[in-house]
């Protein structure tokens, strides 16, 4: 008996580190094969910079205020590709280092990192056979222009690979709920001028760090049309975009079965959506032809079909879901066309999440007003209250406002607009372009930057020869300069001030000691004053008391933060037993 649980025993960690030596092998000798490319005749050429524009052939970057630059590359897959990333490499190298850091923070220990890294790269090897031949050749276009800086993670195109895959790698390992984003579409009886109107919220956090700059990229394909979109330093994937057709585009996370092997990111197809459709249709057959890795509402708005839809995509099933209202469309974080909406995993969502609460917000803040404009649908993504305008804490996820969004965004479909607002948590403004506009700046300095061989060309311009028509609009000043935003700054100085805040699986009592003096010093009183009807701010609050042992003041705070709106079961569950054991 005892040698039957010794071999037991020995199988039980002989196999687990059997494991961990097959992946060490595997990532340290894989080579991840590189697609065959086309001629880049850009690669013997110099990126030219003067004043605050940088240019390379016909391609170009110029920076708008002090978060925004603008991209317009164009060619061959591989061309463009390159483009983008010798324009701006410093943003490229910039974003990854932030995403890095912020896997520091996040991740404890430095050996399960670097396991991670390595599973990473395991679990993306067979990537590439779910890409297209074309994004392929233009992911390896950009990895040319990348630095070696980060090759003890992976050689520059397999990073890029899994860098582009990390959107959806991240819904997996967060249950999905890594991204919780907002958006509708209005048309007809619902806008001012009866045209097709979009607007969404992009709430991804990555850090402060992470967000701080944002790349409006414009794209000419050689086959295929034209699109903008708007996202950070070396993503070729489109979070939000609209091409020259009229046909804009935005990803919502949904959560339905965990993925069982990777498949084609979800930002790559809406980017090959964006390239080759037209319409909902066309969107529609291409993205059932694509194997994906995530389940993900694609929301769709059509000035070729003067209409909106979604495309509901798992794993292994997609639905084109049509709004009953044909003047409006809604869509947060769940499926809701009957193939999905009996699914099990999506009912959990919908019932356990903030997902439900969201898009009847939306309902209600679209519902004030019988016909919207561009201004109307800024002031509903900037809103950061709850329904009735309760104050339900800034930076509650039920809000449409998280103050945590990357982007926030309005598309006029048909006539090519697009506002953008780089930092909505700050509800800074608006700034609005014309896609067809920037399209004609791009010919119209056609060959002003260098010649192939990379010297400057005797007509290269400064940048007020490249303008770009754009107009900034204010419709949240009021918001911004309000007393609730000004405790807010603080709340949020006072909670970030030490992360250990979150390390929560030091919150004994007995652990106190191990705590540095300015944890101690943080005034629980303080924190809860600078944003009193939020959950977090009592939920903190409470773990503090009990970091001093005073248990009685943690439990009163417990409590307080379940009488606030909380906006996912599993918090208001984790603090109820947080409650039962030390009361």
């Amino acid at each position: 008996m005892k040698k039957a649980i010794a071999y037991i025993l020995i199988i039980c960690v002989a196999v687990p580190l059997l494991a961990l030596l097959c992946l060490f092998v595997y990532t340290s000798f894989h080579v991840t094969p590189t697609p065959q490319i086309g001629k880049i005749a850009l690669t013997d050429s110099v990126v030219q910079k003067n004043d605050s524009i940088r240019t390379l052939g016909n391609n170009w970057a110029k920076k708008i205020g002090d978060d925004l630059y603008v991209s317009y590359t164009e060619g061959n897959p591989e061309t463009r590709g390159y483009a983008y990333g010798a324009l701006l490499p410093d943003l490229m190298s910039y974003q990854k280092s932030a995403l890095l850091r912020r896997m520091e923070e996040t991740v404890k220990g430095e050996w399960y990192r670097k396991f991670l890294c390595r599973f990473v790269r395991f679990y993306n090897s067979g990537i590439q056979e779910y890409l297209t031949d074309e994004q392929c050749r233009e992911l390896y276009g950009l990895s040319l222009a990348d630095s070696n800086d980060f090759d003890e993670l992976a050689e520059p195109y397999e990073l890029q690979l899994n860098l582009h895959a990390a959107h959806d790698i991240g819904h997996a390992m967060q249950d999905y709920m890594l991204v919780g984003c907002s958006s509708f579409v209005l048309n007809g009886k619902k806008t001012k001028d009866s045209t097709l109107l979009f607007g969404r919220n992009f709430d991804f956090y990555c850090g402060d760090e992470f967000a701080k700059t944002k790349v409006l990229s414009v794209c000419k394909p050689d086959s295929g049309y034209a699109f903008v979109s708007v996202s950070w330093g070396g993503m070729l994937g489109v979070l939000s975009g609209m091409n020259e057709k009229g046909l804009a585009v935005c990803i919502n996370a949904s959560k339905l079965d965990i993925p069982k092997s990777v498949a084609m990111p979800i930002s790559m197809l809406v980017r090959h959506i964006l390239i080759h459709c037209k319409s909902i249709d066309e969107a529609y057959a291409e993205a059932k032809k694509m194997k994906t890795f995530v389940a993900e509402n694609i929301v769709i708005a059509s000035a070729y079909d003067n209409d909106m839809a979604t495309i509901e995509k798992s794993p292994e099933e997609i639905e084109l879901y049509r709004s009953s209202d044909k003047d409006m469309l809604l869509c947060t974080n769940h499926f809701q066309s009957e193939k999905f909406m009996q699914n099990e995993r999506n009912l959990m969502n919908i019932n356990q999440t903030d997902t439900k609460y969201r898009i009847e917000l939306l309902a209600e803040l679209l519902g004030k007003k019988e016909k919207f404009d561009a201004e109307d649908a800024m002031a509903v993504l900037l809103n950061p209250y709850g329904k009735g305008g309760e104050n339900i804490g800034l930076g509650n996820e039920m809000a449409i406002n998280q103050l945590i969004a990357h982007h926030s965004v309005v598309f006029e479909p048909e006539k090519l607009n697009i506002y953008v607002c780089t930092q909505p948590k700050y509800f800074y403004p608006y700034i609005k372009f014309n896609l067809q506009d920037i399209l004609n700046v791009a010919v119209e300095t056609h060959g002003r930057a260098s010649n192939e061989h990379g010297s400057a060309s005797n007509d290269f311009g400064r940048a007020s020869d490249y303008k770009i028509a754009c107009q900034y609009i204010s419709v949240a000043d009021s918001l911004r300069q309000s007393d609730d935003f000004e405790k807010y700054g603080r709340y949020v100085r006072l909670r970030d001030g030490d992360n250990s805040f979150f390390d929560r699986s030091c919150f004994e009592p007995s652990k106190v000691n191990r705590f540095c003096s300015s944890v101690q010093i943080l005034i629980p009183d303080s924190l809860v004053a600078s944003n009193p009807m939020f959950f977090e701010a009592h939920d903190i609050a409470g773990d503090l008391y009990l970091r001093r042992n005073n248990i009685k003041s943690a439990c009163d705070e417990w409590q307080k933060a379940l009488e606030c709106k909380i906006p996912k079961l599993a918090q208001r569950k984790a603090i109820e037993d947080k409650i039962k054991k030390y009361r």
